[in-house]
């Protein structure tokens, strides 16, 4: 595994001038991951910074030549991040207190509110229906927005916790899944606001957290927690009982340092974002390490992380990542046997990617 962290590494070098291309360009290659031969389970799809990352028309092109390039929409400090399956994504923004709204179908970006009202949004959630779901950390409590952005209700208070931070949802159990890194908790409500019960207390034992934050729920009701202050991941069963947990402190490709946040994909593959090592880190469904994508710290290409804080997979196997210290967030395809279908990989496309590392190698 070792070898594959250094062809992360080296392979992604040479594909730092992607963003370069011309967005019209018949010759971009679709950039698979890993690099071929070895077996693509990802694809990359683009990051996004501002509006200026959306496709422009001929129009726009023309007017920003003639009168200048309007404002940009950028980001402060992103954190959470979810999408719809429809074309909108929510990204909260810690520092400009507010979420932010990509519109991918009208290409347009704007505020989940005309004026701040979060006082640190950090992680969010969306169900089945469209509500959105944001922890507060600190007004310590998850407020809640309907499909039309318009505030409905909150879930929580002081009482109960100290920093919401991450959030996942349960539709089969009715509920929602909050957890405190500074009270060392993961507090369960009802979807209607209602408290149900808490688990966890700080410590280094099985079943012990200390500062727990994503957290990913499987298709047997059991939730999956980045443990992160103590580098590894947890497993419950849906009450809380503890049941495993697998991970340590390392620099070696299958040891964490910081692991962040987590989301499965629809065949059952784990993917974990690690913070200080800048990674995604996917596991096969028995815990076996697939793949590490990242690899150098700090990078800013379009194909790395410098500080990675969630993840969320759409119902299409989409990955979005906000990435904190690069002020974006990424969006990568998971290569599922449904996606491949519809979108096979052909010998064109890696004729195509081939021919453009060779080029970029040479340059």
């Amino acid at each position: 595994m070792r070898n594959l962290t250094s062809l992360i590494v080296g392979g992604m070098a040479g594909l730092l001038l992607l963003s370069g291309c011309s967005a019209g360009s018949a010759a971009k290659p679709r950039i698979l991951w890993p690099l071929p031969p070895n077996e693509p389970r990802l694809e990359w799809v683009n990051t996004y910074a501002s509006q200026d990352d959306f496709p422009k028309t001929q129009a726009q092109k023309l007017s920003e030549q003639v009168v200048g390039k309007p404002e940009a929409y950028t980001f402060k400090t992103p954190f959470g991040v979810v999408a719809d399956g429809k074309g909108t994504v929510y990204v909260s923004d810690v520092h400009h207190k507010n979420i932010r709204v990509y519109d991918f179908n009208n290409y347009e970006i704007h505020f989940l509110t005309d004026q701040p009202v979060f006082s640190l949004p950090l992680g969010l959630a969306i169900d089945q229906a469209g509500r959105l779901y944001i922890a507060d950390g600190e007004a310590r409590n998850v407020k809640v927005y309907s499909p039309q952005q318009v505030p409905l209700f909150a879930i929580g208070d002081e009482k109960i916790f100290e920093n919401p931070a991450f959030l996942a949802i349960n539709e089969r159990l009715n509920r929602i899944y909050v957890s405190d890194g500074k009270a060392h908790k993961i507090q369960v409500f009802d979807l209607q606001g209602k408290h149900l019960f808490a688990f966890g207390e700080q410590g280094r034992e099985p079943g012990k957290l200390f500062g727990p934050q994503g957290m990913a729920i499987d298709g047997q009701d059991r939730v999956f927690v980045a443990d992160m202050l103590n580098a590894r991941i947890q497993v419950f069963d849906a009450q809380g009982k503890y049941l495993y947990h697998f991970g340590e402190r390392g620099d070696r490709d299958w040891q964490f340092e910081n692991p962040k946040d987590l989301a499965f994909d629809s065949e059952g593959n784990l993917h974990i974002v690690d913070t200080r090592k800048a990674l995604l880190l996917t596991y096969a469904p028995e815990g076996r390490l697939l793949l590490a994508t990242g690899g150098a710290g700090g990078s800013n290409h379009p194909l790395g992380f410098a500080s990675p804080h969630s993840i969320f997979i759409d119902g299409n196997d989409r990955l979005y990542i906000a990435d904190g210290l690069n002020k974006r967030f990424a969006v990568w395809q998971y290569l599922s046997k449904k996606y491949l279908a519809q979108n096979p990989i052909t010998p064109e496309d890696i004729e195509r990617l081939d021919q453009f590392l060779k080029k970029e190698k040479g340059k």
